[in-house]
């Protein structure tokens, strides 16, 4: 989690970073998967870079260690923000690796590569991703599509403010309750930088509140929220 403002992105500090997880349902999400094992599990994913190698190193290890039997990334068709992943993105992230002097980056490639082959890794593309569409209001094709998933996994701030239909839910509004009508499991990862929010515990507004006025808009605080079991 970075400020935009943020130059040196060089220092990491990882307690410091779990300390701004306003809700934090990791474990939970590991539960989920524990017990989908070797079922399929989908990635809306956000932004090319650095955030799409990350991406890439949690699909490797996915499939690689037998969790998942399917990962299907689903990217835009064209870039809305300048950063926007495109299936494009993905091969040449791809390709860049195999490029590498470093063995276990080229290896890395290698399996990516082979994961695209066999159909274990699926990249896909819709302009429903780049729409100002809520995600209530997702294509049929869509829906039936993630409705086969394990888990699907919706990454960044204005994907979030789709999920809530980028309206002003009270911040303490139980978000079960809102995404209710999404056809999967989903995990929201999302780093605040817009005035919405819901599933918040009101103690943990009241804490952060008070020590950064600008905690909903300045980046420096995110979620990690598990929504299990969608009507």
């Amino acid at each position: 989690m970075w400020s935009a403002f943020e130059t040196d992105r060089t220092q990491f500090d990882i307690q410091s970073q779990q300390a701004h997880i306003l809700v934090n349902d990791a474990a939970s999400v590991v539960d989920l998967i524990n017990k989908n094992q070797q079922g399929r599990f989908d990635v809306v994913v956000d932004n090319a870079g650095f955030e799409l190698v990350c991406d890439l190193c949690l699909v490797d290890f996915l499939l690689g260690s037998g969790l998942a039997k399917q990962i299907k990334l689903h990217l835009k068709p064209h870039p809305t923000f300048v950063s926007d992943a495109m299936i494009l993105d993905v091969h040449q992230t791809i390709e860049f690796f195999a490029k590498s002097n470093n063995w276990d980056v080229t290896f890395l490639a290698n399996r990516l590569q082979e994961y695209l082959e066999l159909g274990k890794l699926v990249l896909s593309s819709d302009y429903f991703w780049t729409s100002p569409l809520a995600f209530w209001e997702m294509p049929d094709v869509i829906r039936n599509d993630l409705a086969a998933s394990n888990l699907t996994i919706i990454k960044g701030d204005a994907n979030y403010r789709r999920l809530l239909g980028d309206r002003h839910w009270n911040y303490t509004t139980n978000i079960n309750d809102i995404i209710s009508y999404f056809p999967a499991p989903l995990l929201a990862l999302r780093t605040l930088k817009s005035e919405v929010a819901a599933g918040i515990k009101p103690e943990i507004i009241e804490k952060v509140a008070p020590s950064d006025t600008n905690w909903l808009t300045n980046g420096q605080w995110g979620v990690i929220q598990l929504v299990p079991n969608p009507a």
